[in-house]
């Protein structure tokens, strides 16, 4: 949905933010898998990455627990 007005008149919920975010996380999680083990030169790379996808997951909390306030949502 990268059309602003489109975008102004169905805003994403938060919830679909957070779904989009961990369909991410687990597509470049799956990534890293297939290039693991990695050669030692290249662990702090990897361990970068794995730092970025964790910090996703916390935001990806933080939007889920945001969805439970939105209007139209049950709780």
């Amino acid at each position: 949905m990268n059309d602003p007005v489109i975008a102004a008149v169905h805003p994403r919920s938060s919830q679909q933010e957070a779904i989009e975010t961990v369909r991410g996380v687990i597509t470049d999680l799956v990534e890293l898998v297939k290039e693991m083990p990695v050669p030692a030169d290249q662990a702090e790379a990897s361990a970068r990455i794995l730092d970025r996808l964790a910090g996703e997951i916390t935001e990806a909390a933080v939007m889920f627990r945001a969805a439970q306030s939105e209007p139209g949502r049950s709780q």
